[in-house]
C-alpha cells in the first residue's frame, strides 16, 4: 500500500518530530510488512515458556538432569535455527547490549576454572558454562521474539497460566503436586519451594500488568483473572517463601507508582493495594507461615543465611579482585560455615563477587544495569510498568537466592530488551517504511 506521510501523522504511526513539517507533501510512505514469527517457532516457544514451572517435575521416564523442560526448550532451538540459522528468508537477530558483557563475564568465568586449586580439579566442571551458554541463547532470542506484542502477550499469559496451575495441583493436593517438606511447608513437582513460590510471584505480576495493558477486554476473560491468581496467592503462602512473598510485595509497589503519563493510575494502584494486602492477608492467616516471619522480625533467622553472608563478606574482603574461583568459593564457603560438602551463598551478587572478584562482577552488574535501564525506558511501551516490575522482583528475591542459572530470570531481562526496544502494534507483523519523493513511479503495491 501507498499513503502520504500526513495521513500516517494523523493516525499516530510517525511521529511528529520524524520529518520537517515541509516535507510532508513532498513524499509518500510504501510500507513493506516483514516476515512474522513462524508457526513451528511460535508453538514451540508457548511450550518451552508453558513447561518452565515444571522443569524439576519427575515423570519417572526421565532421570538425571533430563526435564521436561529442557525436552521443549531442546525443540524449540532445533526449530528456530532451521528457520533463523538455516534459512536466507530469515537471519539470526542482533545480541543486545548487555549480552556482550554477560559474555565477558561467561569467558573470565572459564578463565578462571582453568586456576581452580590442585586439590579441587576433579570437581572441576564446565557443565555450568555450557548451561549458562544455552541461557545467553535463550537470553537473545527471547529478546527479539518478544517484540512482537501479540507474542509478548501470549507468553507471559501461559506463564501465568502454568504457574497458576502448578498453584491449583498443590492446593488440592494433588499426588505429585504437594509433598510436605516440614514447618508447614509444600513443595510442588519437585522442585524447590522457594523457586515455586518465586514462579508463582512472578506469574501474579504479569496477571496485573496484562489487566493494566487492556489484555483482558471480554468479560469472560476479565473473568479468567481472579480464577488464576487466587491458586498462585494460595500456593505462595503454601511454600512458605519468604522471599517470594517478599519480592512479590516490591513488585506490586512498582504499579503503585504509575508512569506519570498513564492513563490508568487508578486502577494500578487499586490492583497493586489489592494485591498486597491478599498477600499480607493470607500470611497473616497461615500459622506456620507466620511463625516463619515472626522469627525473622524478632530473632533475625534467615534460615542461616546471616552466618553464611558473613563468611561471604570476609571471604571477598580477602580476595577482592580474582575471586576465590568458581568450585573454590563454593567449598571454602562451606568448610568455613561447617559443612565439608560446600555451601551456596544464597545471594546472587555474593556469589558472583566470591567466584570471580570485582574483575567478573563488574561486566556481569553492567549487563545487569542495562536490563535495569531497558525496563525503566519500556514504561511507555505497549506493556507499560509490567517488565520494571518483574525485573525489580528478581532482583528482590536475588537477594536471598543464587538465581543466576534459573531460566526465568532469563526469560525476564531479555523482556525488558524486547519492551524497550518494540515498536509494533496490534497486529504484531511490524513494517519497514520506505520514504519515496512523490510522484511514486512504478510502485502502487507492497507485499
Amino acid at each position: 500500500m501507498t499513503v502520504t506521510v500526513n495521513r500516517l501523522m494523523k493516525a499516530g504511526s510517525i511521529g511528529e518530530r520524524a520529518l520537517k513539517p515541509g516535507l510532508a507533501a513532498n513524499f509518500r510512505i510504501v510500507a513493506v510488512a516483514v516476515r512474522g514469527i513462524p508457526t513451528a517457532v511460535r508453538w514451540f516457544y508457548l511450550m518451552f515458556i508453558f513447561t518452565l514451572p515444571y522443569d524439576a517435575a519427575d515423570l519417572g521416564f526421565m532421570t538425571g538432569s533430563l526435564s521436561i523442560a529442557k525436552i521443549s526448550g531442546l525443540l524449540f532451538f532445533a526449530f528456530y535455527f532451521f528457520y533463523y540459522g538455516f534459512s536466507r528468508k530469515r537471519s539470526l537477530p542482533h545480541p543486545p547490549h548487555a549480552m556482550w558483557w554477560f559474555l565477558i563475564y561467561m569467558v573470565i568465568f572459564v578463565l578462571s576454572g582453568l586456576f581452580e586449586p590442585v586439590e579441587l580439579a576433579e570437581n572441576v566442571s564446565f557443565s555450568g558454562v555450557f548451561t549458562f551458554a544455552q541461557l545467553l541463547v535463550f537470553f537473545l532470542i527471547t529478546s527479539d521474539l518478544l517484540k512482537d506484542e501479540k507474542m509478548a502477550r501470549r507468553v507471559l499469559l501461559t506463564y501465568a497460566i502454568a504457574s497458576s496451575l502448578l498453584a491449583l495441583g498443590m492446593v488440592a493436593g494433588l499426588p505429585g503436586f504437594s509433598t510436605n517438606v516440614g514447618g508447614g511447608r509444600v513443595e510442588a513437582m519437585g522442585d524447590n519451594a522457594n523457586a515455586s513460590g518465586q514462579h508463582m510471584a512472578l506469574s501474579l505480576l504479569m496477571l496485573i500488568g496484562l489487566t493494566l495493558n487492556g489484555t483482558f477486554k471480554r468479560l469472560t476473560s476479565k473473568a479468567l483473572l481472579p480464577l488464576l491468581a487466587m491458586p498462585l496467592l494460595a500456593g505462595i503462602v503454601m511454600t512458605g517463601s519468604r522471599a517470594a512473598v517478599g519480592a512479590f510485595i516490591i513488585g506490586c509497589s512498582v504499579y503503585v507508582l504509575p508512569h506519570w503519563r498513564s492513563r490508568r493510575i487508578l486502577i494500578s494502584i487499586i490492583l497493586a493495594t489489592v494485591g498486597i494486602g491478599a498477600a499480607i492477608y493470607m500470611v497473616a492467616g497461615n500459622p506456620d507461615f507466620m511463625e516463619r516471619w515472626l522469627q525473622t522480625y524478632y530473632e533475625s533467622e534467615t534460615s542461616g543465611r546471616e552466618e553464611i553472608y558473613g563468611a561471604a563478606i570476609e571471604m571477598i574482603s580477602e580476595r577482592p579482585i580474582f575471586g576465590w574461583h568458581p568450585v573454590g568459593a563454593f567449598y571454602e564457603l562451606g568448610t568455613r560455615v561447617g559443612l565439608w560438602t560446600g555451601r551456596d551463598a544464597h545471594n546472587l551478587f555474593l556469589d558472583v563477587l566470591l567466584g570471580l572478584g570485582v574483575m567478573g562482577a563488574i561486566p556481569f552488574l553492567i549487563g545487569l544495569w542495562l536490563c535495569v535501564r531497558a525496563a525503566w525506558r519500556a514504561r511507555s511501551g505497549v506493556l507499560g510498568m509490567l517488565p520494571l516490575a518483574l525485573i525489580a522482583t528478581n532482583l528482590a528475591a536475588s537477594i536471598f537466592h543464587t538465581n543466576l542459572t534459573w531460566k526465568p530470570q532469563w526469560f525476564v531481562l531479555a523482556l525488558t530488551f524486547a519492551a524497550a526496544s518494540s515498536k509494533v502494534g496490534g497486529s504484531g507483523r511490524p513494517s519497514a517504511i520506505l520514504l519515496a519523493r512523490r510522484p511514486v513511479k512504478g510502485v502502487r503495491r507492497s507485499s
